[in-house]
């Protein structure tokens, strides 16, 4: 196991290094890693519009600044998810200081979804947990949104930061976080 890891991070630092020049290299890596930026921005921002442009300017930004890209602190996964979480956070501030209903909102209320109590049960369900995951620390819902959003694993969440970019559980202590994460309303 641990040496089809090596081989994976081997592969993908000389396909990254090869992206900096080549095109074909690049497209390579944004094929491989679209689809887990794609599901990251849709559990932090859930609007499908808007994460498709969280993950264009993601790529955007990860093509611009391959020079700094440095593999000896960490996995491009990890880097990459950095420029994510980055974009990410930048959104949600920006979107603080503008609320509105997007219009597909008002849209779906009238649709041929399921019947007013089936969607009541299922709605309350939501809402206790995502309160249960506001309740969370910061670094607990950073971290299950890199890790189950991401598809990141235990080691590459903690190499977010080392790729200098500030991350606050970029430590020994991220797999703590994990157990200690109860969501009562799974139970």
């Amino acid at each position: 196991m641990a040496v089809d890891t090596a081989k994976v991070i081997l592969n993908e630092t000389i396909v990254a290094r090869e992206a900096v020049r080549d095109t074909e290299a690049f497209l390579v890596l944004y094929d491989r890693y679209f689809s887990r930026v794609y599901t990251y921005f849709r559990q932090r921002c859930g609007d499908p519009q808007t994460c498709d442009d969280l993950t264009a300017q993601t790529f955007e930004r990860a093509l611009d600044h391959f020079d700094e890209y440095r593999p000896e602190r960490g996995s491009f996964a990890a880097w990459l998810f950095g420029i994510a979480r980055n974009v990410a956070n930048g959104h949600l501030r920006r979107a603080l200081r503008f609320r509105w209903i997007p219009i597909e909102t008002l849209h779906s209320a009238a649709g041929d979804g399921p019947a007013p109590e089936e969607a009541t049960i299922h709605q309350d369900a939501q809402q206790a947990l995502l309160r249960y995951v506001q309740e969370l620390s910061p670094r607990q819902r950073d971290l299950l949104a890199l890790k189950f959003a991401g598809g990141l694993t235990n080691p590459h969440t903690q190499s977010v930061g080392q790729q200098g970019i500030p991350f606050p559980c970029a430590n020994a202590h991220s797999a703590h976080d994990f157990q200690t994460v109860s969501l009562p309303c799974l139970q």
